[in-house]
């Protein structure tokens, strides 16, 4: 009885170990994808130019190099959120296994869906491009062409899915003493209203960016600490 008692207790630790080590990861590729996604979105949004087709195309037909960049880290951003799901789904499956799966599901279909998203922008830049020379569209058609871009609402589904894993996750998180019981509520609270705040662009579209930008700031806030409290202080099993 003392060895099997010994040997379940190395057991439990070795797992606890390994849901601190996926806990700590977490807080770490919260930062990351945060990091890549800000600076993909900076260089892109410097590019262009406030939607107008003819100087966004010269912007970007002069800074193509950049503007590809900065695709490429938004891409970066859509890998790293596929390793972030896992490793909150590995620290909080002891708490709630199904809640846990849910809200992978969810993080990974964003991931796949801004993949996607990115795979749009690609295609165009490409009708950017062709707006620089003489081709077989004129530049009122080219534009046409971005308007019915049937990738143009992926950002925003893939936003409604972000924000339903996160509330989930936070949700979790909640129910443990993990993390401060503050920090997670703030992270409920912030997922939800990020949720509102995209499902109301799609159901009522031109709202003013200054909506979204202030409904990012809560968001924000409760990732940045997130990730920051899980890379130093881990969590309390």
């Amino acid at each position: 009885m003392v060895l099997a008692s010994a040997s379940d207790a190395v057991v439990v630790r070795g797992a606890q170990d390994s849901q601190r080590t996926y806990a700590r990861a977490a807080g770490l590729l919260y930062l990351l994808v945060l990091a890549f996604d800000i600076a993909g979105l900076v260089i892109t949004s410097s590019i262009e130019a406030g939607g107008d087709f003819g100087p966004t195309a010269r912007n970007i037909v002069a800074s193509q190099g950049l503007y590809r960049l900065g695709l490429c880290l938004g891409l970066i951003g859509s890998m790293a959120t596929i390793g972030l799901a896992i490793g909150l789904y590995v620290t909080l499956k002891p708490v709630d296994r199904n809640l846990a799966m849910t809200a992978l599901l969810f993080r990974t279909s964003e991931a796949a869906i801004g993949a996607v998203a990115i795979v749009g922008a690609f295609a165009v830049l490409q009708i950017y491009l062709q707006a620089s020379h003489a081709a077989a569209f004129d530049a009122d058609q080219l534009r046409a062409l971005i308007a019915m871009h049937p990738l143009g609402a992926a950002t925003n589904v893939a936003a409604i899915f972000f924000s339903t894993g996160s509330t989930i996750f936070f949700y979790v998180f909640l129910k443990t003493q993990y993390i401060p019981r503050i920090l997670s509520g703030w992270g409920v609270f912030a997922s939800v209203l990020y949720l509102a705040i995209w499902f109301v662009g799609l159901v009522a579209p031109g709202a003013p960016g200054l909506v979204q930008v202030l409904g990012s700031v809560p968001i924000l806030i409760a990732e940045v600490s997130t990730g920051l409290w899980l890379l130093i202080a881990g969590i309390r099993v």
